[in-house]
């Protein structure tokens, strides 16, 4: 209310992730395993860094950033508190100037990253939009990729389009 982050937010966000890695290894209940899991943002960066401890077959990882800014940083004490695995926290896993980035888990782990531009995924690579993390995103080469947000009106037309049964418009 006061426009602060939940005092919570490390636990509540780490039992969301684990949640989604129990849903995409087939251990909730249903016969069902997803081909691939989209996580987004600091709030679902341990998803990726979970999934890969798995021993069994994992789904591939997409991990789409919004706004680098917004990192997910906690002390080491809330890492240990949280009860990760300590072959996570490392150079090369969520440790970020001795503190958790549970962004740069998302980026570290995943697949392929997204940003919501080629020009966002372009800026965040240099010293100016990087927030630190220019050097790791440089080194992702082609497993980092801009989108660009939204839908192409052009192509998708609902007055013009010949794919639907009724054509619609405002």
């Amino acid at each position: 209310p006061e426009g602060h982050d939940w005092s919570d937010n490390a636990e509540r966000f780490t039992l969301y992730c684990r949640a989604i890695v129990e849903l995409a290894m087939g251990r909730a209940g249903l016969d069902w395993r997803p081909d691939a899991v989209h996580a987004n943002d600091w709030q679902t960066g341990l998803v990726a860094p979970l999934l890969d401890l798995e021993q069994d077959e994992r789904p591939a990882t997409l991990f789409t950033i919004h706004n680098l800014a917004y990192q997910g940083m906690f002390d080491y004490a809330t890492f240990e508190l949280l009860g990760l695995p300590q072959e996570l926290w490392s150079l090369h896993g969520v440790e970020f100037h001795n503190h958790l980035s549970l962004l740069k888990g998302g980026v570290a782990f995943s697949d392929l990253v997204t940003t919501v531009s080629p020009t966002y995924a372009r800026e965040i690579r240099t010293p100016q939009f990087g927030y630190g993390m220019e050097g790791m995103l440089g080194h992702l080469g082609d497993r980092l990729v801009g989108v660009l947000n939204g839908a192409d009106y052009g192509h998708w037309d609902p007055a013009a389009d010949p794919s639907i049964a009724q054509p619609y418009d405002a």
